[in-house]
């Protein structure tokens, strides 16, 4: 049985309520086990992650919004090789698909539209985008 580790859960506290319970929603299906590698950033982490080219902005929405929540996660399948999704291996890298698709499944049902980073603008091609970031999922339209 999987389940959330004390430290993806740690991860969950400060990201928004409706995003918590896709995430718990997602694990709650046993289709495969993952971890929630980081949800609200401080200013200082998203400038360190900006800095190193990691991310590509510094208004990231894993920043506390104005309703005082995070509005992104960062979600890794586990266990998974980073080594060998760099490398660009497919096998690696379609974990990531997998968990995409339950995340995008339950928003569905949830009525709640979540974007990933490897289809930034939503229209299911993956390879036109300049920054594919596999583990982000970002709630949209709420404030």
């Amino acid at each position: 049985m999987y389940k959330f580790s004390k430290r993806s859960l740690d991860n969950l506290v400060g990201v928004h309520p409706e995003l918590q319970e896709i995430v718990h929603d997602v694990m709650s299906l046993q289709a495969m086990d993952f971890s929630v590698v980081e949800g609200l950033r401080t200013k200082a982490r998203q400038k360190e992650l900006f800095d190193r080219g990691a991310s590509k902005t510094m208004r990231s929405k894993h920043i506390k919004q104005s309703d005082g929540y995070a509005h992104a996660v960062d979600l890794y399948p586990y266990p998974i090789d980073m080594k060998r999704v760099n490398k660009g291996d497919a096998k690696e890298i379609a974990r990531f698909g997998v968990l995409n698709g339950l995340v995008q499944a339950m928003a569905v049902v949830r009525g709640v539209q979540i974007i990933n980073g490897m289809d930034w603008d939503g229209d299911g091609e993956t390879l036109d985008h300049g920054f594919f970031d596999a583990p982000h999922y970002q709630i949209m339209g709420v404030l």
